[in-house]
C-alpha cells in the first residue's frame, strides 16, 4: 500500500481503514470519469474530491510505484480491503481515553513487535483504574490496576491498616 507495503502510520483501527478505503474509492470513481472524459477530449468540470493527508499520501506513493490507471487504483482498493479482512486486530482498553500520542506509540510498538499490519482499536473503561486490558480474539490479557487489587485483596486490607 505505501512504499513498503505497510498500513500508513495514521491508520490504527479497522474503522480508520474503512474511512481510508472510502476515500480511495471516491478518488477512483472521480479518476475513472476524468480519464474517460480526457480520452474522448471532453471537458470535465467536476473537481477532484477532497482527500485527507493520509489518503493523498497513499495515492501519491502508490502512483510512484505503479502507473496511475483505473486498474491500478482498483488494485489499491482491493489490497486495502484484503488488509481489512485479514489483518490481525487487537483491542486495548485503558482507564481513560488515549491521547493521539499514546495511540501512536502503542500502534507503533504493536506493528514493530507483533505484526506490521495489525489493527488496534482503543477503548476506555474508568473501572480498570489504571494499566490496560488487551484483547486478541478470545484471549484477554488483564494488566489493570483493578485486577492487581482484586488478586491481592487479602493484602489490601493489611496495607490499609498500616496507613
Amino acid at each position: 500500500m505505501t512504499g513498503n507495503g505497510a498500513i500508513p502510520k495514521t491508520i490504527s483501527s479497522a474503522s480508520d481503514l474503512t474511512g481510508l478505503i472510502l476515500e480511495v474509492r471516491e478518488y477512483t470513481k472521480w479518476y475513472n470519469q476524468y480519464a474517460n472524459a480526457s480520452r474522448v477530449g471532453a471537458p470535465y468540470q467536476i473537481a477532484q474530491p477532497e482527500l485527507s493527508p493520509t489518503a493523498s499520501r497513499l495515492i501519491r506513493d502508490w502512483a510512484s510505484q505503479t502507473p496511475m490507471s483505473s486498474k491500478s487504483l482498483d488494485e489499491l482498493v482491493a489490497q486495502l480491503e484484503h488488509t481489512k479482512v485479514h489483518a490481525p486486530v487487537i483491542t486495548i482498553t485503558l482507564a481513560a481515553p488515549a491521547t493521539s500520542e499514546v495511540k501512536a506509540q502503542l500502534v507503533a510498538w504493536c506493528r514493530a513487535n507483533l505484526s506490521p499490519d495489525i489493527l488496534v482499536t482503543f477503548r476506555f473503561n474508568a473501572t480498570i483504574l489504571g494499566g490496560m486490558v488487551v484483547r486478541y480474539g478470545s484471549t484477554i490479557y488483564d494488566w489493570s490496576f483493578r485486577r492487581t487489587i482484586l488478586n491481592e485483596r487479602h493484602r489490601f486490607a493489611e496495607v490499609l491498616q498500616r496507613v
